[in-house]
């Protein structure tokens, strides 16, 4: 089997006939004549070295090679349409798929996003939630924010947060706190695959932190914790700048200015010596100037 690719107009020939199983209906989309269809076909399946149809009685059914070439067509033409139109599209026009951290989306992207949509209401945003990193080699996304260490290889990352952590809680609890003593009495939450933890916090104040008589609960999203802490559960340690001032005002207060430097931050990440889709670059550079580090990313690359 030839190792080389075949024509493109034999692959475009084969995903409409494929995905309508009749030459004739492809020959009418395609805008060719039913034996052209048939010829490319042929030719496609000379050039691979396998037959992709069976043709019985007028009709035509994909073989097992057909079948699992298919999605792979379909998927290679749909990223070209997509990229195409985000390389030779005005900016501000196209489509930006987002991989996002699921904790940041919910604290803080949802937040602000419809400031970017309204800078550019013609980019149509898709956003894939997660929790954990995901390898770029096996998605169609542009851009992620991704929470962990950033020891991360192949990819280009953006820090987005003040790489440190504070003590948060509910209004009502706050005022039970007035030394780091006073955490120890009460229900401490942390979030698990942290690099920062609660035995650490304590050890940065001078407190031994007896494990066996604190109460720690433990979930395995910042989210989760947010809530809990809103709802007067306990504290947690979170990055200060996650928050809204209508959260600090509302529903959410740090009573001890104790900053806990952590490894973990949050990175906006894509693919090292890939350029980005343009897209990608007005959103990159809207998120930066939004998070108050567009200065600072440009002082850095002088």
């Amino acid at each position: 089997m030839k190792t080389d690719l075949p024509p493109m107009n034999w692959v475009k020939t084969f995903e409409v006939a494929a995905r309508l199983l009749n030459f004739s209906a492809a020959a009418r989309e395609l805008n060719m004549t039913q034996s052209a269809v048939s010829q490319q076909i042929k030719l496609l399946e000379h050039h691979l070295g396998d037959p992709l149809f069976i043709r019985k009685h007028r009709k035509v059914t994909l073989t097992n090679s057909g079948l699992a070439y298919l999605p792979v067509v379909q998927g290679v033409l749909n990223n070209l349409q997509r990229k195409t139109a985000d390389i030779f599209s005005p900016i501000g026009k196209g489509r930006l798929v987002l991989n996002v951290n699921y904790a940041f989306s919910s604290l803080w992207l949802t937040h602000h996003i419809y400031k970017f949509c309204t800078r550019y209401p013609g980019i149509r945003l898709q956003l894939i939630h997660s929790n954990w990193e995901r390898d770029f080699s096996e998605s169609n996304y542009d851009l992620s924010i991704m929470n962990g260490n950033g020891r991360w290889p192949g990819l280009s990352l953006e820090p987005l947060l003040k790489a440190e952590v504070q003590a948060f809680c509910s209004p009502p609890l706050a005022k039970l706190i007035h030394s780091p003593n006073d955490l120890l009495s009460l229900p401490l939450i942390e979030v698990m695959g942290s690099s920062h933890t609660w035995s650490q916090w304590f050890e940065t104040v001078g407190i031994d932190m007896d494990v066996s008589k604190v109460v720690c609960h433990k979930v395995d999203t910042l989210v989760a914790a947010t809530q809990m802490v809103k709802s007067g559960l306990g504290v947690m340690l979170a990055y200060p700048d996650f928050f809204t001032e209508q959260d600090l005002k509302e529903t959410l207060r740090s009573p001890l200015k104790v900053r806990l430097p952590t490894e973990d931050n949050y990175f906006l990440a894509f693919p090292e010596g890939k350029p980005l889709s343009k897209s990608a670059t007005v959103f990159r550079d809207w998120l930066l100037e939004e998070l108050g580090l567009l200065v600072n990313h440009a002082k850095t690359s002088l």
